[in-house]
């Protein structure tokens, strides 16, 4: 099996912001989730975190090779305290 997990720019449905190819599972990601994006490839300001507003899994067979990509949707808030302590991110 083949993994594949997709962070898509803030807001955006169409624009790949990172992308991520595994031999294994990514571990669980889910809505309200925060993903800090500091390390990544044209982070715009060490203050702003992700915040997961949706995903969507695709699951596919391709030469005999099954493929199961994920695909997060986000919305970029403020890195602050509150909203990483809070449990109604």
């Amino acid at each position: 099996m083949e993994y594949m997990l997709e962070v898509y720019e803030p807001g955006s449905m169409d624009n790949v912001w990172v992308y991520f190819k595994s031999d294994g599972p990514f571990l669980s990601i889910n809505s309200g989730d925060l993903l800090n994006p500091n390390l990544w490839e044209n982070s715009q300001s060490p203050m702003k975190i992700l915040k997961v507003i949706n995903l969507e899994h695709i699951i596919w067979e391709k030469d005999n090779i099954v493929k199961h990509k994920l695909m997060v949707f986000t919305e970029e808030i403020d890195g602050t305290i509150e909203a990483r302590l809070s449990r109604n991110n």
